[in-house]
């Protein structure tokens, strides 16, 4: 078993390397159609509808012959087609996480949820909005003085908040976030008052302003419509505000305080942390001189803390830098790392305008995201394939081979924690839900894929040679220790086909889109038809073992 653990990890590490290539695409345009690898969106191959639930839900998976089939089927998917999955998917009723005392964490809730919900899309967005607008539960401290648990209280309506709004308004996202007590204690916009107690005029903190303005909206450089940078008649890139714009929404932010039974504290004063409702806004601590907002307008002197949330959030919402900073990170998160300028363009356009007038509709974005022609179709265009899709994070990595083994989870009454073991096995391979290690969450979406000839990598900022271990010890003990069951994880290899052959075929039809190289076809076929591979069942393990190691498993296209 050591020398399949060396050769998986070094099949692995060759997936760190992505195919040499320059770092722009060129999209080829004949007679102003852009290159078809799509299908009508009614009706799908099965190929096509795998790499559709790859980028919607936390991981395909085969009905089984359950009756009537479950939204998140590949079976499903054929049969109701793409546009149909996504609106099933978008009515579908919304997991919900309770930081009540004797609940399980967080983080077994979110993988309890990725494994069995069936809002698998919204779960989705939500957590690519929580790598957008972070908020980590080691940020929020846990009080001595009150017998629940802050930090877990607050998270719990934090990851409600967004996924209650991931498809909704965006400029409804940006106030509900905002306003968030959880994110009121992280970023420092809870009491971030504007006057001390005797009176005198302080600058507020800035924390938030700046974060809201790098990370959650505009990004530090302006950028066309299609996502790439601005730059100025010297070739430098362009800031897309200054430090005097983040004082400026410093002030218009200031006077939020957490909300209390007796309302607003006196002047100076500061109301104690509470996580269960919105923040209040206090116009005796906030600063209602007129501020110099983006693009030359101004928040209204004289104007209290409600007046002035609301003009310096439309002005952030109005900017042209939000659309193509947020549509192309959600791009990078759901379908790949890399988007062709034009995919980016078609959907800010929908951002600007999702048909009917409305800005910053965000089902209307994700649906613009899964139906473009970028992201559909049985397999990635030959031309496309260097620079296409994104290394498995850890956390999709265990919920897709657990979902695709057809797992369950088993809670036993209690006894049993199954979401924390996922968690666990995520933890090691560098993403422990929902605590990012800072604001720029567990990567930041700009980070360079190694040796990728300028292409970025956000994942590969998380994998290291201790990463890439975790990555196969995962693997290994999902399917050869007794832990997994011991914790409630259960998965199925009996599922798979027992002959050899027909195992190779499965697994490069379901598993990477009927496009497995020959290569690892004979690998994978040597390895398993050999004397010491043991049994059927060992077979099957070890079939999964390496295809799952795999460069070809490991960046989903």
């Amino acid at each position: 078993m050591l020398r399949r653990l060396t050769l998986a990890m070094a099949v692995c590490v060759t997936a760190c390397a992505p195919e040499d290539s320059p770092p722009e695409a060129v999209e080829s345009e004949v007679l102003g159609q852009r290159e078809q690898a799509a299908e009508p969106l009614e009706t799908p191959s099965e190929a096509n509808a795998i790499r559709f639930l790859e980028q919607s839900t936390f991981g395909p998976k085969l009905a089984w012959g359950a009756s009537p089939l479950p939204i998140d089927t590949v079976e499903s998917v054929m049969a109701r087609g793409i546009s149909a999955s996504i609106t099933a998917q978008l009515n579908a009723a919304r997991s919900t996480y309770t930081g009540e005392l004797g609940a399980p964490d967080l983080g077994s809730q979110f993988f309890t949820h990725a494994i069995e919900g069936r809002d698998q899309l919204r779960q989705r967005v939500s957590f690519a909005l929580s790598q957008l607008f972070v908020v980590s539960q080691n940020g929020i401290p846990n009080l001595a003085s009150t017998p629940e648990s802050e930090p877990r209280l607050a998270m719990a309506g934090y990851l409600n908040t967004l996924s209650a709004n991931a498809f909704g308004n965006f400029r409804d996202l940006l106030e509900a976030i905002t306003l968030n007590p959880a994110m009121g204690t992280y970023l420092d916009m809870a009491n971030n008052k504007a006057y001390l107690a005797n009176g005198t005029a302080v600058a507020p903190n800035e924390n938030y302003a700046r974060e809201m303005l790098q990370l959650f909206t505009l990004g530090l450089h302006k950028l066309n419509e299609d996502g790439t940078e601005r730059t100025d008649a010297e070739g430098a890139p362009i800031p897309a505000y200054t430090e005097a714009h983040v004082q400026a929404f410093a002030h218009a932010l200031s006077g939020w305080t957490y909300a209390n039974e007796n309302g607003c504290p006196d002047r100076g004063r500061s109301n104690p942390a509470s996580y269960g409702q919105r923040m209040i806004g206090c116009n005796v601590n906030h600063d209602s001189s007129s501020q110099l907002l983006l693009r030359g307008q101004r928040t209204t002197a004289g104007g209290g803390v409600k007046a002035h949330l609301n003009e310096a959030l439309d002005n952030v919402f109005a900017d042209p830098n939000l659309p193509p900073f947020i549509c192309k990170q959600l791009i990078q998160h759901l379908v790949t790392s890399n988007p062709r300028p034009g995919y980016v363009r078609r959907v800010v356009n929908v951002f600007k305008d999702n048909g009917s007038g409305v800005r910053g509709d965000l089902g209307a974005v994700v649906r613009a995201i899964l139906e473009d022609d970028d992201a559909r179709g049985p397999s990635v265009l030959p031309g496309q394939r260097a620079n296409y899709g994104h290394l498995r994070s850890p956390a999709l990595f265990v919920t897709t081979l657990v979902r695709w083994l057809n797992g369950t989870l088993d809670t036993a009454g209690g006894t049993k924690d199954p979401g924390a073991k996922l968690n666990s096995w995520s933890s090691a391979m560098g993403q422990s839900v929902p605590r990012p290690p800072s604001v720029f969450s567990y990567y930041p979406p700009n980070a360079p894929a190694p040796g990728g000839n300028g292409l970025l990598g956000p994942e590969f900022a998380i994998l290291d040679t201790a990463t890439v271990t975790a990555r196969a010890n995962f693997v290994h003990e999902l399917l050869y220790a007794n832990t997994p069951a011991n914790a409630g994880v259960m998965v199925d290899v009996s599922v798979l086909p027992a002959d050899a052959s027909a195992l190779v075929v499965w697994l490069g039809r379901y598993w990477l889109h009927a496009s497995m190289s020959s290569s690892l076809q004979t690998l994978v076929h040597g390895a398993i038809t050999d004397a010491r591979a043991g049994d059927s069942t060992r077979q099957r393990k070890l079939a999964v073992y390496l295809t799952s190691l795999s460069p070809e498993f490991q960046i989903q296209r």
